[in-house]
C-alpha cells in the first residue's frame, strides 16, 4: 500500500479505487454513502420479496454482491428471510449464515465456554485466597517479625 502523509490507502472493496481508510473500513467514503443511502431501500425490496437472491438485490440496487454481503456481515439484513447467497460461513463449523460471525449453535457453545471459563477462574481464585488465609493463620508473630528482619537485611 502507498504510504501518504503517515496513513496507508486501501483499495476500495466497491469501487476499486485508492482511499485513505479511518478505521478498518473497506469501502470509501463515496461506496459507503452510496450503500448507506440504499440500504432502506434494499430492506424493503428483501421484506416485498423474501428469498430473492443476491444477484436480483444487486441488479434492482446497484450495489455489488460484494458490497450486499459485507452489508449482510455487517448484519444490516438481521431478521430478514434471506437466500442462501447471502450467505458466508460460520467461523467456528462453516455452515453458512446471513448475519454475525458465528451460527446460532457456536455461539450458544462459545457463551458457554466462557461461562464455564469464568466459573473455572472464580474457583481457582477462591481456592487461592483460601490458601493464603490459612498460610497467614499459620504464621506467629515471631516468625512474621523473623521475615521482616530478613527483608530489611537484603534489602540493604
Amino acid at each position: 500500500m502507498a504510504n501518504y502523509g503517515g496513513g496507508s490507502t486501501k483499495i476500495c472493496m466497491g469501487c476499486g479505487n485508492p482511499f485513505m481508510p479511518q478505521e478498518n473500513e473497506d469501502f470509501c467514503f463515496k461506496c459507503r454513502n452510496s450503500s448507506s443511502s440504499k440500504e432502506a431501500e434494499i430492506i424493503d425490496y428483501l421484506r416485498e420479496h423474501p428469498g430473492v437472491s443476491i444477484l436480483e438485490v444487486s441488479r434492482v440496487s446497484r450495489l455489488s454482491t460484494k458490497i450486499l454481503l459485507k452489508m449482510a456481515h455487517e448484519g444490516r439484513f438481521e431478521g430478514l428471510y434471506l437466500n442462501k447467497d447471502f450467505g458466508y460461513p460460520c467461523e467456528q463449523c462453516g455452515k453458512l449464515i446471513t448475519f454475525g460471525t458465528y451460527c446460532p449453535e457456536c455461539f450458544a457453545n462459545l457463551k458457554k465456554e466462557a461461562k464455564n471459563t469464568k466459573n473455572k477462574m472464580f474457583v481457582s481464585r477462591a481456592k487461592a485466597r483460601q490458601g493464603q488465609i490459612e498460610r497467614d493463620k499459620s504464621r506467629t508473630f515471631s516468625s512474621g517479625m523473623q521475615d521482616e528482619i530478613s527483608s530489611r537485611k537484603n534489602s540493604k
